[in-house]
């Protein structure tokens, strides 16, 4: 190679590197809101009723530090928001609080076909809607009919000229019919085709599917997670964000030859925050992406990053449920308000981290 050739490299290989475009992306699972999730956030004056008798400000105050640093932070919202009365499992129904504090936290897009989506009826996929439209958040899964549907899924964002295309899906509701005309994204393979194919048309740099499936506290993906995983990626995905489980299973990088990540599957992302008791439902993961776009329109997924995140609720916290990650609470645990969960913390996390 020649002086002149060895320049040009150096000059191209210097722009190459400095006009690239990256974007951090953050993933929980679902947030959840039982009976005594709701118990802890009133907060003893007001009418039951009324949402601003909620406070969930404790929440996400452990992760916010994370959420800061991130360009988009995705949640699985599992709950409607439908009129009061605000109830738990088995038909969710929550104040309209919850979904404030978590963007005012900094969740900035949120996933709502799920299996309790429909819990309310026509009342809460409409207040559920409503609210998120006034909060300005932007969301997929769950629309008014199929004209909402046909303009906005894929619901297509665009940070930092990088442009995603989002896609959510949820095995069913429960058994609970989807009232007409609203409509909640079913798995169905046909329908995934076109979608995929409709996002492929909007020429976005990335695909991303968000899907409600597997089975429950099931440490380790269904035949069904890895056939709608091979569909997703037979059609144009790029990353497969999972939910449902409430357990965390694997989350896996596939590569090509040249060894550049081409797709990364996280099967399920556990419980965010709930109040659910069976084993190792207390575990979740964010789940840290980085995606990037070069000015020659090359693009790249980098090696995604596990945070382990744990539910600490109101016996430990002194009346509230918040979410721990766990790692940095066992590096510095008198930076959290955390009491008496020490040991149970690091057997967890140190079962998780060694899988």
């Amino acid at each position: 190679m020649n002086f002149f050739a060895v320049i040009t490299f150096q000059i191209l290989s210097l722009l190459f590197a400095g006009s690239s475009d990256t974007l951090k992306l953050l993933f929980i699972g679902d947030v959840m809101q039982h009976s005594a999730q709701l118990d802890a956030a009133y907060r003893g004056k007001g009418a039951k009723n009324s949402p601003e008798s909620y406070s969930y400000k404790e929440y996400f105050q452990y992760l916010k530090p994370f959420f800061d640093k991130a360009d988009i932070v995705a949640a699985n919202m599992e709950t409607t928001f439908g009129p009061a009365p605000f109830a738990g499992y088995p038909a969710f129904c929550s104040p309209s609080t919850l979904a404030q504090e978590a963007k005012e936290s900094g969740i900035n897009l949120f996933f709502a076909s799920n299996n309790h989506s429909v819990d309310k009826g026509a009342a809460g996929l409409n207040g559920t809607i409503e609210l998120y439209e006034q909060l300005g958040i932007p969301f997929t899964g769950i629309y008014r009919d199929s004209n909402e549907e046909s303009a906005n899924h894929p619901l297509i964002l665009s940070k930092k000229n990088i442009k995603i295309a989002f896609l959510n899906y949820t095995y069913g509701t429960n058994g609970i019919a989807v009232p007409s005309p609203y409509i909640v994204k079913l798995l169905d393979s046909s329908t995934v085709r076109r979608d995929l194919a409709a996002a492929r048309f909007a020429k976005p740099d990335f695909i991303i599917v968000s899907v409600h499936w597997g089975e429950e506290y099931k440490l380790s993906p269904s035949v069904s997670q890895f056939n709608w995983e091979s569909l997703f990626y037979a059609n144009g995905a790029d990353i497969v964000i999972g939910s449902h489980p409430h357990v965390p299973q694997d989350v896996v990088t596939y590569r090509n030859p040249n060894g550049d990540i081409e797709h990364i599957t996280a099967y399920s992302l556990g419980n965010a925050i709930s109040n659910m008791t069976a084993k190792d439902t207390r575990v979740g993961i964010m789940l840290e992406v980085n995606i990037v776009k070069t000015c020659f329109e090359q693009k790249e997924i980098l090696q995604p990053k596990v945070h382990y995140i744990w539910t600490s609720r109101p016996s430990a916290t002194g009346g509230y449920f918040t979410i721990v990650p766990m790692k940095e609470y066992l590096q510095a645990p008198s930076d959290f308000s955390i009491v008496g969960e020490h040991e149970l913390i690091k057997k967890y996390y140190n079962t998780f981290e060694k899988r």
